[in-house]
């Protein structure tokens, strides 16, 4: 007897086509992969084609290219980057040992020069440091101590060092064609060595001190200056004020020569008398004075009137007149 086996030939065949599915689906998503690259925000890509850095690509997003090792892609990261070195020490242009903690803050500005010159941040952090280190050293043995503490309104202080060294920096990464674009340099921090510090505060002592000296030395010269402007200023206003007392003085003296003229003038007797009577008057006031009934002074008092009259004695007919009166 004859056995038979079944015929299995069409589910060989589904199983090849899932098969061959799965794995033109990988084929086609390895191609994507391979043909597709993405650049985030903040970030740049430069697209190097057999090594050669062909494209620069700044747009955020998906991007397409030949697979590799046709195309490769390099992202670069443009913000700003932060490289704080460890502190070191400095020479000044009087011999003082410094110790500062300075950093730099750089990004990229040229993706494809940074890319064939300097390769990587940590490439562009050494070499910036080395840079920095330099530039530090050439900067402060151009100047004093002081200069570093000196007050804001020197033409060399920190601030200006500062600018200095960002230029000197900046210039020395343009010179080496690193690509890169120097921010600003900080000076974080500024101390001494255990063995200069003793002499370097004897020193900026002695520093204040002559700044002290000065300021006062101006003070007392200005001071001065001022008290004999306020004596000049006092001097001058007292003579003014004298030539005007005299001016008035003349004016009042000849009106009352000009007064007394015109009333000599218009009652010469009556002026005459009054004259006298003022006179008596101005010589006699506060006196107790006893005279004669027929004394030539009493026809003055007469005419002084009842101001006089009360403080001179009546006579003996005033008293009978008065004695009549009251009977």
């Amino acid at each position: 007897m004859t056995r038979t086996t079944p015929d299995r030939s069409p589910r060989r065949l589904g199983a090849a086509r899932s098969t061959l599915l799965w794995l033109g689906a990988a084929a086609l998503g390895l191609a994507g992969w391979a043909c597709t690259f993405t650049v985030p925000e903040g970030s740049v890509a430069v697209v190097a084609r057999f090594g050669d850095p062909e494209r620069l690509v700044e747009e955020p997003g998906l991007h397409f290219k030949w697979p590799a090792p046709a195309d490769v892609v390099f992202p670069i990261d443009v913000r700003t980057h932060l490289l704080d070195p460890p502190v070191a020490e400095f020479l000044t242009l009087d011999q003082k040992n410094v110790e500062l903690d300075a950093f730099v803050a750089w990004r990229v500005a040229e993706p494809r020069t940074f890319l064939t010159s300097l390769r990587s941040r940590q490439g562009a952090d050494d070499r910036i440091g080395d840079l920095l280190q330099s530039a530090l050293i050439e900067v402060l043995k151009r100047g004093p101590f002081s200069d570093l503490v000196g007050e804001p309104g020197r033409e060399r202080n920190l601030d200006v060092i500062r600018g200095m060294v960002t230029d000197e920096v900046a210039r020395r990464c343009g010179e080496n064609g690193y690509g890169v674009a120097i921010e600003f340099v900080g000076l974080e921090r500024i101390t001494f060595p255990e063995d200069n510090k003793a002499s370097v505060e004897r020193s900026m002592r002695a520093a204040r001190e002559g700044f002290a000296a000065q300021y006062r030395s101006e003070g007392n010269e200005r001071a001065s200056q001022i008290q004999t402007e306020a004596k000049l200023e006092e001097s001058r206003i007292l003579a003014d004020a004298r030539q005007e007392s005299l001016k008035i003085r003349g004016e009042g003296a000849a009106q009352a020569k000009r007064i007394e003229s015109e009333s000599i003038q218009l009652n010469p007797d009556l002026y005459w008398r009054l004259r006298s009577a003022e006179i008596a008057e101005s010589a006699l006031r506060g006196a107790l004075i006893v005279l004669p009934a027929d004394h030539p002074l009493g026809q003055i008092f007469e005419l002084m009137g009842p101001a006089i009259g009360r403080s001179a004695a009546p006579r003996p007919e005033q008293q009978q007149q008065q004695q009549e009166g009251g009977e």
